[in-house]
């Protein structure tokens, strides 16, 4: 599996599509990959673009997103925006002919991101939602120590995250800006199931949780049944800090990984019949030295870099979906996000026609 700085013998030219906090982040471990070249980004507002193009040396810098999507220079667009933008700037950017990541949640509903993969694959464009932690080293070896059954036959995972958010941490409290747990930080946890069961769907999902008085949700327990009497169970919440670990639980032992398992350094795996855990580290990559005042907005944001390292050998080798985390698993995810939303009570504007504009 390739390194956080894997090195390609093909160049791609990225334009950033947004200029918020995750962005910022991505940018910066998107500059670790050898072979990546950022060319534009866009805000809204060109002096906001002008000042994230300074700071990251990214040399056009547009005031809209058309503009950027349409630039000739650019061969895959990050799109960082809100939620509810996501489904109208990826639907954009492909359309002008560009690959596209697109941060989680890929969209706000399972319909969404089904056309948007149709879009994708009409025009043979690669696509994929950015789900980072797929791409960690400890993840991926979690996923070999699986595959080679090490722990034997998968039969349970515990997965759960959760934080106690500020109260001006707007898309999480705004049911406008596709706020609530579940898109945002619920979906790790689900992503862990899903990688333990690969391609497999519970027959039964139990939901219990609760909503504010905007309508979004703040916390749930979800359990999910499979075949064979194996379960998922994910908890999140955005009223309280919760550990954070995942925990997949076999015939022959058990597998652990650690907090914070969305962006994870270490695993520790268990076999039965010994009485210790076998520890394995994977340290972060180091950013080389800064001469200007970047700095990351979120916790082992570095490891942005694996996830920027794996779509630009993807898309160099000619894939148009990643292996490690394919398009059928974002629709799972969507469509699952979509019951649960169901059992919850949340409603988004973009469950309902019009979208909003992608402009």
């Amino acid at each position: 599996m390739p390194s956080a700085t894997s090195t390609t013998t093909t160049s791609l030219r990225w334009g950033i599509l947004g200029c918020g906090k995750i962005c910022n982040d991505f940018v910066m471990g998107l500059q670790l990959v050898d072979g990546a070249e950022i060319v534009a980004c866009a805000s809204r507002s060109l002096d906001t673009a002008r000042a994230f193009g300074e700071l990251h040396g990214i040399p056009a810098c547009y005031d809209s997103y058309d503009a950027l999507c349409a630039d000739p220079s650019i061969d895959v667009v990050y799109v960082g925006t809100v939620h509810t933008y996501h489904f109208p700037h990826t639907m954009l950017a492909l359309s002008r002919g560009k690959h596209v990541l697109v941060e989680k949640p890929m969209a706000m509903n399972h319909r969404d991101a089904a056309e948007m993969v149709a879009l994708a694959q009409s025009k043979n464009l690669f696509l994929m939602e950015a789900m980072w932690t797929r791409f960690f080293p400890a993840v991926r070896h979690a996923r070999d120590l699986l595959a080679a059954g090490t722990i034997g036959d998968v039969h349970g995972v515990h997965a759960d995250m959760g934080f106690a958010f500020p109260k001006d941490a707007e898309r999480i409290w705004k049911r406008e800006l596709g706020g609530g747990g579940l898109l945002d930080i619920g979906i790790y946890p689900l992503a862990f199931v899903s990688m333990a069961f690969p391609g497999q769907v519970p027959h039964r999902v139990h939901t219990v949780g609760a909503t504010s008085d905007q309508g979004v949700d703040l916390y749930a327990v979800v359990t999910l049944q499979y075949d064979g009497d194996r379960y998922g169970t994910i908890q999140y919440s955005c009223l309280a800090d919760l550990r954070e670990e995942v925990t997949i639980l076999g015939t022959k032992g058990s597998l652990r990984i650690t907090s914070p398992a969305h962006a994870p350094t270490s695993i520790s795996l268990r076999q039965t019949g010994h009485a210790t855990d076998e520890v394995v580290d994977f340290p972060l990559p180091k950013l080389p030295p800064l001469t200007t005042r970047r700095a990351f907005n979120f916790g082992n944001s570095i490891g942005l870099s694996y996830e920027a390292a794996a779509v630009q050998a993807a898309i160099t080798r000619g894939d148009r979906e990643s292996a490690e985390y394919p398009l059928t698993e974002s629709l799972f995810l969507a469509k699952l996000m979509d019951t649960i939303r169901h059992d919850l009570g949340v409603v988004y504007d973009a469950d309902d026609a019009p979208r909003p504009s992608c402009l």
